[in-house]
């Protein structure tokens, strides 16, 4: 090309991609919601982790004051009693059993 030589219309560039490489409207939705899926996972696998942190000391543990007490009443045609055992009771004792009539046997 020399000195005042005119440049004609094919010749310029004007900052865009030619047809062939230009994406369709299709494609565009496509990236867009795989840029968004993309996001939404590395956040869930940011976020959840701190978010569990402090639930196992919080709901595991229960407290130094509860007392996980299991209750079940076995009835039979002579005897009705109660059964309460509880996970703060010395390991190998029994359990405690309340009858009908208000007696107790048992540890309790």
């Amino acid at each position: 090309m020399t000195v005042g030589e005119r440049l004609e219309g094919a010749d310029v560039y004007d900052g865009g991609l030619p047809d062939r490489l230009s994406p369709s409207s299709g494609s565009l939705v496509l990236r867009a919601s795989l840029l968004f899926a993309g996001a939404f996972i590395a956040l869930a696998l940011i976020v959840v982790p701190i978010a569990d942190r402090g639930t196992a000391t919080r709901f595991a543990a229960g407290g130094p004051d509860l007392d996980m007490t299991i209750t079940g009443s076995i009835s039979s045609a002579p005897r009705r009693y109660t059964v309460h055992r509880s996970v703060l009771q010395a390991p190998g004792s029994g359990p405690c059993i309340l009858f009908a009539d208000g007696s107790r046997q048992g540890s309790c």
